[in-house]
């Protein structure tokens, strides 16, 4: 056994050996990044007292159903004139929402932006459908990573991005992340003009974690760029209904994005 033992021993110093003759860069084999299917992104700029926004939202569930939530991710940004009521803004609404409102020039709701497609022309949820169907289409150039940490004393969240090139050219663009939050019982004008009390309130916009524009970024084929935020939730907030939507976008409109929940 003891000889066994030895013997094992210099074999294994004879491969450190051969090894330590390699160069470093020669010892490594690159991999190529695995083709990543196209997610699309919703931009569902609603409101509170907007009566017709609850059809909306259940489009968003179809579509969702039909193409399951790691395709499909939707955004409900709390904006815009049936976010507020004599001036007052409803509890779901947000300054920055309502700054990407009027920076879209929008007008009526339920309204929303696919992939920020067409220079970010407004659709109307009947037509959200086409716009995903048609960018599904496209491969992704870029994938993301996402890890983040919760500390619930502070209540503030780390979040660190990495972002992997695909395209065989570099892409560059804007990376914006956003948190939002699911299963918010608050109150919703309903189709019929009754008001629900206990509506559920999903994929809502809570904040954008960093430049409410983004951050400048370019990434390379094989080549991984990597970020780091923070964000101290609201006390409102609840961490384990929220998550962490990433995505890229430029000039011609959202080239990936990715959802993660915060707290796993």
């Amino acid at each position: 056994m003891k000889k066994f033992f030895y013997t094992i021993l210099a074999l294994a110093a004879v491969l450190l050996s051969a090894c330590d003759d390699v160069p470093l860069e020669e010892r490594l084999t690159y991999v190529e990044p695995p083709e990543v299917g196209r997610a699309v992104l919703i931009e569902d700029y609603t409101g509170q007292y907007c009566v017709n926004c609850p059809r909306a939202t259940d489009e968003i569930e179809r579509l969702i159903e039909q193409y399951g939530d790691s395709v499909v991710i939707a955004v409900a940004i709390h904006s815009g004139p049936f976010s507020k009521q004599k001036g007052v803004p409803s509890p779901l609404y947000t300054e920055v929402g309502d700054m990407y409102f009027n920076r879209w020039n929008l007008s009526g709701q339920p309204v929303g932006l696919v992939d920020r497609l067409y220079g970010s022309m407004p659709f109307s949820y009947t037509d959200w459908g086409a716009g995903v169907n048609y960018e599904i289409a496209f491969k992704a150039p870029v994938s993301f990573m996402i890890d983040s940490e919760y500390d619930g004393e502070t209540r503030r969240a780390s979040i660190h991005v990495q972002t992997i090139g695909l395209d065989s050219t570099q892409v560059s663009g804007k990376l914006q992340v956003w948190l939002t939050e699911d299963s918010i019982d608050n109150f919703q004008y309903m189709p019929d003009g009754s008001v629900a009390d206990h509506y559920n309130h999903m994929h809502v916009f809570r904040a954008s974690v960093n430049d409410p524009w983004g951050d400048d970024i370019g990434v390379n084929h094989g080549q991984v760029v990597g970020k780091d935020y923070a964000i101290t939730l609201d006390p409102a907030w609840v961490p384990e209904h929220c998550s962490v939507v990433t995505f890229l976008y430029d000039d011609n409109g959202v080239r990936q994005v990715t959802k993660k929940k915060l707290t796993e």
